[in-house]
């Protein structure tokens, strides 16, 4: 989630932004514009007296973020509670088609993570056991925490995992990455019809970069080292410290990447937002403050931005009661002023909202000599120029039959190949169990997306991210024990125990655990104004992770003969 993103909620007949200001907004679907994909919603009144706010105290981090969230969260569109739209449908079946979309991607992230492993290192330890790649030509990079084996802290997964980051990274929203505009894919036009299927969005970055990246499996792999998997070299528990910094480090890295990419392709898909970007930098250098609430005409204009050639050009008669209203309040537009959350709320609600000023923000915004008749003149007349029409993407319907059709192939794909791949020999056994893995990954993926819910839950700690470590931990704790039974189990040649086991360590843990999630939140933390906390959540993670799963390892195996695990097991196994 996960994780991210700003989030309009529809809440029956309103809109209102994730942990934002408690001014709802309102939208009336039967008046819509259509337009490259994308249908724009025009924004009218509703009941102002829901909102107030404290004008006296000023609190900067939470009076003046207008829009939060998390770009792995799911962007909870409650659409069945607008009746006259047209995407109006049940909200039981939009859920349903999510989890048949979450579950694909789960399906092929985990086949993908797989396979890079098997590519990576796999075909080095068991020769012969990867049908479609020669022992002579494999790509010995990676390898197991087993500590006979070199080059243990490269683990299997490591290319997956960055991998994954780099999509998640890629994935981001635009108000993640603080441009002025804020629409859900950042590195495309912002009204480009992809922007608008919020639901592949959500299997993108839940399921299949989480799926794709694995927490569980990398610090299983460490765990071994530090335990010492074979007796013969005991504990390397330096080397496995050293892996967990090369993992979370590594991880980062890819992810911003991925995020500068992002970045630079808005800048040529978007000319007009990214000259606005440049020119709000400059703004807040000087402490002006953006109202990015605002429609883009109305937001430039205000800030006072140099558009030069991309500058949006309205009526000069209309033009002069905007002007009156930006001078009367341009010293109060800046960051840290007392009555800035005042300024904003009336221009949210007659700007945005299209309402009338309530009486308890009109008198003291007459005692700061601000010219509200400039700003009803304004509201006035704005009715009629289509640039100030504030507006949001709304989410594309989603079918029910054609989800069910793509979720019921792929399952049916993997019923079959778990059915019809039943030899003894190295390569049946290997592309079964990897098929058998995938088929875990959908309720791994399922459960740490319900895991999601949790994150800035906890009050005392409400910055940790209390549902991707609830979902890494039981991930760790899941593996390490399956490793345990496989350890106990060595030697069988029955395949639904010793299959059952490895594919819910790879399938179900692997899945349910994440590192593209858990990095997003990382470098979120390290971007706030408390960056200690990235540092916290990451080493509390390692800690935790680590010696649960060392705890559950240790007592599966704590009477079994030492240095056997993986030594004459065949097939998948990593």
């Amino acid at each position: 989630m996960s994780s991210t993103s700003n989030q309009l909620i529809i809440n029956g007949d309103a809109i209102e932004s994730v942990e934002g200001p408690s001014t709802p907004f309102q939208a009336m679907p039967p008046e819509h514009e259509e337009g490259q994909g994308i249908s724009m919603v025009h924004i009218r009144s509703t009941d102002s007296s829901k909102a107030s706010t404290n004008y006296e105290e000023f609190d900067e981090e939470n009076d003046l973020k207008v829009y939060h969230g998390h770009a792995d969260f799911d962007k909870e569109i409650q659409a069945s509670q607008i009746c006259g739209s047209k995407w109006y449908f049940g909200k039981t079946k939009r859920a349903a088609i999510k989890v048949m979309y979450v579950s694909v991607f789960a399906i092929m992230g985990a086949f993908l993570r797989i396979i890079l492993a098997q590519l990576f290192g796999e075909e080095c330890k068991n020769p012969g056991s990867v049908g479609w790649l020669k022992a002579g030509q494999p790509l010995c990079v990676t390898a197991t925490g087993e500590t006979s084996m070199e080059g243990g802290i490269i683990y299997s997964d490591l290319p997956a995992n960055l991998l994954g980051s780099f999509i998640m990274g890629m994935m981001q929203t635009t108000d993640t990455m603080g441009l002025p505009k804020i629409f859900p894919i950042a590195w495309l036009n912002e009204n480009n019809s992809f922007q608008t299927y919020d639901i592949i969005h959500l299997a993108v970055r839940t399921g299949l970069c989480g799926c794709l990246t694995t927490f569980s499996s990398w610090n299983s792999e460490m765990v071994l080292m530090m335990l010492g998997a074979d007796a013969d070299s005991g504990s390397l528990i330096f080397r496995a410290l050293l892996g967990y910094f090369i993992g979370l480090e590594t991880a980062l890295a890819s992810f911003l990447l991925g995020k500068n990419i992002a970045k630079y392709l808005h800048s040529l898909a978007n000319e007009p937002l990214q000259k606005e970007a440049q020119e709000v930098m400059k703004k807040k250098e000087c402490g002006v403050y953006i109202n990015t609430q605002l429609s883009d005409c109305e937001r430039r204009y205000l800030s006072e931005l140099d558009m030069a050639e991309y500058a949006i050009y309205v009526d000069p008669a209309a033009e002069q009661y905007l002007h009156q209203w930006r001078v009367s309040t341009r010293e109060n537009r800046r960051v840290g002023d007392h009555m800035l959350p005042l300024l904003t709320d009336i221009e949210y609600t007659a700007l945005v909202m299209d309402d009338d000023i309530d009486q308890e923000m009109v008198v003291p915004a007459m005692m700061a000599k601000w010219d509200l008749d400039a700003l009803n003149k304004w509201r006035d007349m704005k009715r009629h120029i289509p640039e100030t029409t504030v507006s949001f993407i709304e989410p594309r319907e989603f079918r029910f039959a054609p989800a069910f059709r793509v979720a019921f192939l792929f399952v049916a794909f993997l019923v079959v190949g778990i059915i019809t791949i039943n030899g003894d020999d190295n390569y049946s056994v290997t592309y079964r169990i990897m098929i058998y893995s995938a088929f875990f990954a959908p309720a791994g993926a399922l459960l740490r997306w319900k895991f999601a819910k949790w994150n800035g839950k906890w009050n005392r700690f409400n910055w940790f991210p209390l549902g991707t470590f609830a979902a890494n931990l039981l991930a760790c704790i899941v593996s390490a024990t399956m490793i345990g039974m496989e350890y106990r189990l060595n030697g069988s040649d029955n395949f639904w125990s010793l299959g059952t086991v490895r594919a819910i360590k790879v399938g179900f843990a692997g899945s349910l655990s994440t590192v593209s999630t858990f990095i997003n939140e990382f470098s979120d933390l390290l971007s706030s104004e408390s960056p200690i906390n990235a540092y916290l959540y990451a080493i509390v993670s390692i800690f935790l992770c680590a010696s649960t799963s060392a705890l559950f390892y240790f007592g599966i195996t704590y009477n079994e003969e030492p240095g056997v695990y993986y030594k004459n097991g065949v097939g998948y196994g990593y």
